[in-house]
């Protein structure tokens, strides 16, 4: 016959005891977490999106937008940049002294350069007269903007040349007379090339014919 009585319920399993926590030591308050503060910035856009910040005008249908932001201002001024330029070329043109200079006669703001004679704003240039704004020139006589040239006459605007006359803008050249424009060329008159005789030949005549200071 089965049992009627009826059974009593399992009892739970009683909870490990909870430790306490330990006390501080001594002289010291433990202070709670602090809650974390939250970012200033702004969340990552989505990969192609443009972040657009600060007074601005957008246009919605071109897709474009125009910063209303005044733009810095300027370091210095057009008018004060003016004025302090003609202060100083007022002052440079006032100095006529020749710096480093060395036995130059009649030169104006020539620097380092030696046995000169009328020559203006010149650098390092040596035996050559009445020259103009070049530098590196050694016996060179009425040339203007040229640089590391020698035995020139009447030439403007040439560079690394020897022996250049009434030339213009020439460029590593020797032996030329009345050219214009040339690089790296030799016995050349008006821009044609001769032969060394033929060349020697053709300058002696000229240079008796144009009155040109020096020998040919």
């Amino acid at each position: 016959m089965a049992d009627s009585r009826r059974r009593p319920p399992p009892r739970a399993a009683p909870h490990p005891p909870q430790r306490p926590a330990p006390p501080p030591a001594s002289g010291r308050v433990v202070a709670p977490r602090a809650a974390p503060i939250p970012s200033s910035r702004p969340a990552p856009s989505a990969p192609g999106a443009r972040v657009i910040s600060g007074p601005m005008f957008i246009d919605t249908a071109a897709g474009t937008f125009q910063d209303l932001r005044p733009p810095p201002p300027p370091v210095m001024s057009k008018r004060e940049f003016e004025q302090e330029l003609q202060r100083l070329l007022r002052a440079f043109a006032a100095d006529e002294s020749n710096p480093g200079s060395v036995s130059c006669e009649g030169c104006v703001r020539c620097a380092g350069c030696m046995f000169c004679t009328d020559c203006e704003e010149c650098y390092r240039c040596t035996h050559s007269r009445g020259c103009r704004s070049s530098t590196h020139l050694t016996h060179c006589v009425d040339c203007t903007s040229c640089h590391e040239c020698a035995y020139c006459i009447a030439t403007e605007g040439c560079t690394r040349s020897n022996y250049l006359v009434l030339s213009r803008a020439c460029s590593e050249c020797n032996y030329c007379f009345g050219c214009v424009g040339l690089q790296k060329q030799d016995f050349h008159i008006l821009n044609v090339k001769h032969t060394r005789s033929e060349y020697f030949r053709i300058v002696k005549s000229l240079h008796a014919e144009l009155g040109l200071p020096g020998r040919p």
